[in-house]
């Protein structure tokens, strides 16, 4: 299948990527947005001026990119800036079982929109792989300028938004054809083990996401097994020991509970992208698990391999076992990290706190689940 197909989905290619730079610098949105990032007090006083400066100096620094390659190698200085501004530590485990000559599926948990592949992708790129295509949702890219900053980060685009029953096949259908393209072309790809970050902390895949990524293989003949052994899953444990969205994913779960709905605002989406990368997140681990090799059709079995590795691998803070303790009634934890939880949290809403608790709990139970199921 050419790549004219995707047209509509796919991550840029190098021969557009001049273009869409240009078209960023003429962006005032994007211009503005830098503008409060970078210069907060500059930008309320003089924000045509602080915006004209900000565009000469990235004209400077586009100038010197022709590629995706060229892209991402000016952006890694500042993606090192940002993991050394927002975490204490980043910890990185089974990168080494990777083949440097296969192509990888990687399923991961999710918890934060934007920094969940960039931390895979930066581990990646360390240990000498090339990056992974991202798969990201349309609802996230209600901002033109965002929109374009994905894709030229490789994202790919989820079309969640696509109404009647023929359209949504269709948009699965050429998603599930995108990521076999990507594979066949030698190119990684990242994609959530769900739709949406998970809220509660219950990671747990969804087969749907694995069905999808079979139609292509369907199409061709292919058992389910061959599907996934084409594809090369590979499942990711991503660790936060702090959420910089924990509270607002509390308060949306608490509002469900009570009302039965939740009404996001107007940028909410990327609100929580900017905090998700700005806010302290403590350490972070990074657990790469071996690619799987299961000889089922059963897509139940595949996502049961797929959490049970994400579980297995999952890296527990003392934050998380304060948090079961506190779920079983239980005293757990230093009294200088209890402190810490505390002065985080003290002021929430019993209901509000009750959801952060379990949240922080639940990669306890998941793993301790496992632990005991392999102790039979």
């Amino acid at each position: 299948m050419s790549n004219q197909t995707f047209d509509d989905i796919r991550a840029y290619h190098d021969h557009e990527v001049s273009d869409v730079l240009s078209s960023l610098l003429e962006d005032g949105e994007f211009l503005q947005f830098i503008a409060q990032h970078r210069f907060p007090y500059l930008s309320r006083f003089l924000p045509r001026w602080t915006q004209q400066k900000i565009q000469a100096g990235l004209n400077r620094h586009f100038n010197a990119i022709d590629s995706i390659q060229s892209w991402q190698n000016q952006l890694a200085p500042h993606v090192e800036k940002l993991l050394d501004k927002t975490l204490d530590e980043f910890i990185i485990k089974g990168v080494e079982q990777l083949d440097p000559n296969k192509t990888y599926v990687f399923v991961s948990n999710h918890r934060d929109i934007a920094m969940d592949p960039l931390l895979v992708n930066y581990a990646l790129l360390k240990a000498g792989f090339t990056t992974s295509k991202v798969a990201i949702g349309d609802n996230l890219l209600g901002r033109q300028f965002v929109a374009k900053l994905m894709r030229l980060n490789k994202s790919f685009v989820v079309k969640r938004s696509v109404a009647g029953r023929r359209e949504k096949l269709q948009a699965v259908q050429e998603l599930s054809e995108y990521i076999h393209h990507c594979i066949q072309s030698k190119q990684h790809v990242w994609i959530a083990q769900k739709e949406g970050r998970e809220k509660d902390g219950n990671d747990v895949t969804d087969t749907a996401v694995l069905k999808m990524m079979h139609m292509a293989g369907r199409k061709l003949g292919w058992e389910f097994k061959e599907s996934m052994a084409f594809l090369n899953i590979v499942p990711v444990s991503i660790c936060y020991e702090w959420d910089p969205c924990d509270i607002d994913k509390a308060k949306e779960l608490d509002a469900l509970e009570k009302y039965g709905r939740y009404e996001k605002s107007k940028d909410e989406d990327f609100r929580s992208i900017v905090k998700g990368l700005q806010g302290k997140k403590g350490k972070v681990a990074l657990h790469f698990g071996k690619a799987l090799e299961l000889d089922s059709n059963l897509p139940e079995q595949w996502s049961d391999a797929i959490d049970q590795t994400i579980h297995k691998n999952y890296r527990l803070f003392s934050n998380n076992q304060i948090a079961y303790g506190l779920l079983k009634g239980e005293k757990v934890g230093h009294a200088l990290d209890v402190a810490k939880w505390q002065s985080r949290f003290e002021n929430l809403p019993a209901s509000v706190y009750q959801k952060v608790i379990e949240y922080y709990a639940k990669p306890v139970s998941l793993k301790k689940a496992i632990e005991s199921h392999d102790a039979r």
